[in-house]
């Protein structure tokens, strides 16, 4: 998604239309996206409604544009920029372009203005007001001498070489993830997009940083930043490894004006995104997920977490990262076992909202950079519709998760997050069989996915109702009268329904015996 911001008359309809014809993707006007949801235009509403009321449209259509559309050219109105909640959406979800140019070449394309509300005494004024809005962008293109064709071309050449975040379009938050093989080597590049810190916390998985530091440290030349290591184990999500973590940040000495780097998988996503949300009440957090199961899930949406002895990711907030960087070069190294693992998560979104992903995964070997963009795709379309699970939708990202967890807890973490997760999506799936909500087919293709991905291995032996029970009753998900339980009743769909416990535990002993008929 290409933006293009700058004054009134710098060319932006002109050249997206330009430019949508050279990249043979969509343009979209803002201004006439107003003037179609109200019927009216645009000096009407300035008259009428006042400019307060126009800017309000403007960040609402800006949102829904985002949101609705994976690919376009996006012709903004000129006061678009001066929010700077704008300026952060727009970089969340795509490459903004200021077009440059003179006032007084502004004056001889504009003449008496007719038709812009703003136009007229004070222009200078507010050209000058709005200048440093315009050049927060990451290219800027001065105009005065090109024609609409030379500036299109060139958008189109310095745009070229640019990775297109994928947007987590939340209303007050929004962040991109940046996904690309080797693209941690401009992290400097993508940080200094967002932000300017004193100084950078680094928390680091510490097998990560024995196969990739050199990589890593060029990634960081030039930046202040300090590192701490964390042991690769569910462990390091405890509240006393929190407490290490939180004394290595005081006595750095970390301040306001410093960010957290996480880099690692979910055990490092999660400690990085709690510590960052207490300290100093809340400091920045980078996500850079090294791992499969992190780039796609994990390190994604903004939930943070350690484990209490009561079960698992009891202690938690949702504190959104200021961007995720998804390298895909890190999973050049990651262990088979846990890249097996990871793609649970991978076929839970296929499951539950995206068959053209489900589809892809059986036709087997499938392009892990897609994947992690397919993936990231689907998590942002819930996350952003329902951060915070108020809504109840983000509650199907649990598809698996209720008897995977309890799996987990039962077997002393003995097995992977993704097995067991494994395990949880073939009782769902079989349980939404046995209460006819899934027909043989879909169910046995279901079934026969996770089974070709080796998950669950053939000699891994599931624990008994009896060794579930505690952790389910102390599960997150539990409310009063049962726990919400996410369902399949096709390829692609979910359905949530609430289970008492004794009901799931009955289910899960029949499901023992059953599942592989």
């Amino acid at each position: 998604m290409i933006f293009l911001t700058g004054f009134m008359g710098s060319g932006k309809t002109s050249i997206a239309k330009e430019l949508a014809g050279l990249t043979h993707v969509p343009f979209v006007d803002m201004d006439e996206e107003i003037k179609t949801l109200t019927g009216s235009s645009i000096p009407d509403i300035f008259k009428y409604a006042t400019e307060k009321a126009f800017r309000a449209l403007e960040s609402d259509v800006l949102m829904e544009i985002v949101r609705s559309k994976e690919d376009c050219i996006v012709a903004t109105g000129g006061g678009v920029p001066l929010n700077p909640a704008n300026r952060a959406l727009m970089k969340s979800s795509g490459i903004v372009v200021y077009l440059e140019a003179e006032l007084d070449t502004l004056k001889k394309r504009i003449g008496n203005g007719q038709g812009r509300p703003l136009w007229g005494h004070g222009i200078e004024r507010l050209y000058a007001e709005r200048y440093r809005a315009y050049e927060d962008a990451d290219i800027v293109i001065k105009t005065d001498d090109l024609n609409i064709a030379q500036v299109a071309a060139k958008v189109q050449k310095e745009s070229a070489s640019m990775v297109s975040p994928i947007p987590f379009a939340l209303s007050r938050e929004p962040y991109p993830v940046y996904i690309g093989n080797g693209v941690f080597r401009d992290f400097k590049t993508y940080l200094l997009r967002h932000a300017d810190p004193e100084g950078i916390f680094m928390l680091i998985d510490e097998n990560v940083y024995k196969l990739h530091q050199t990589y890593i440290e060029e990634g960081l030349s030039g930046l202040r930043y300090h590192v701490k290591l964390v042991p690769p184990s569910e462990e390091s999500k405890s509240m006393e490894f929190l407490m290490h973590v939180i004394d290595a940040m005081v006595d750095c000495p970390v301040n306001r004006g410093w960010i957290t780097l996480a880099i690692g998988g979910g055990v490092v996503g999660d400690l990085a995104g709690f510590a960052s949300s207490i300290i100093l009440r809340g400091l920045p957090v980078i996500q850079v997920p090294t791992t499969l199961l992190a780039q796609v899930d994990a390190g994604l949406g903004g939930k943070t977490a350690i484990n209490h002895k009561k079960g698992k990711n009891l202690l938690g907030t949702f504190h959104q990262p200021m961007f995720v960087l998804s390298d895909t070069r890190f999973l050049e190294t990651l262990d088979a076992l846990a890249a097996k693992s990871a793609m649970a998560e991978v076929i839970k979104y296929g499951i539950i909202m995206d068959r053209h992903l489900f589809e892809y995964l059986e036709m087997g070997k499938p392009d892990l950079e897609q994947v992690v963009r397919m993936c990231t795709r689907d998590k942002a379309r819930v996350v952003m519709y329902d951060e915070k699970e108020e809504t109840g939708l983000r509650s199907i990202l649990n598809f698996g998760h209720t008897l995977g967890h309890a799996v987990e807890k039962s077997t002393d973490f003995r097995l992977t997050h993704g097995q067991s997760v494994a395990i949880g999506m073939l009782f769902a799936t079989w349980l939404s069989q046995d209460m006819g909500l899934i027909n043989k087919q879909d169910f046995l293709r279901i079934r026969d996915l996770i089974t070709n991905y080796s998950l669950p291995d053939e000699d891994i032996i599931l624990p008994g109702s009896e060794k579930i029970k505690d952790a389910l009753v102390v599960d997150k998900k539990a409310a009063t009268g049962g726990i919400r339980f996410i369902l399949t009743p096709a390829v692609g769909s979910v359905k949530t329904k609430k289970l008492s416990i004794s009901e799931i535990l009955d289910a899960y002993g029949r499901f023992l015996n059953g599942y592989k008929d």
